[in-house]
């Protein structure tokens, strides 16, 4: 039981760590980092709405503040994509080999865990009758 529980675990740190994985690499390779997209901004930031299940929880002032916390940083964004090279595909490379580091030593957890609970399990006595000795 004690190993069905630590693979499990393993199992779920390792999917959420492969979900930050992918919502990093989807962010540093979305298109609109390039520094001619940013004149479209406003009207990206205009159609941003959280995902429906999400809405009830966010509150619509700190969406507002968001939104425009975004609008004002916009031309500082844009002047500092105009003064570094496009590394986006860099960047993926970079997320995914961080991503695979983590998840080998995910992994090196969950085998140290199972050693750990096979070293400490108690040692099952055999039905077997003892002899006596002569």
């Amino acid at each position: 039981m004690a190993h069905a529980v630590i693979w499990i675990f393993v199992a779920l740190v390792v999917g959420i760590w492969t979900l930050m994985a992918w919502t990093a690499d989807s962010v540093l390779n979305w298109p609109g980092w390039s520094a001619n997209a940013l004149a479209e901004w406003p009207l990206w930031l205009d159609g941003l709405r959280p995902p429906v299940w999400l809405a009830p929880w966010l509150p619509q002032e700190w969406l507002d503040q968001s939104r425009a916390w975004l609008l004002d940083a916009g031309p500082e964004i844009q002047a500092w994509l105009q003064q570094t090279p496009d590394l986006r595909g860099l960047l993926g490379f970079i997320v995914w080999t961080v991503w695979l580091i983590g998840a080998g030593m995910m992994l090196l957890m969950g085998i140290a865990g199972s050693a750990l609970v096979k070293l400490f399990q108690p040692k099952k006595v055999s039905d077997a009758p003892v002899r006596p000795q002569p």
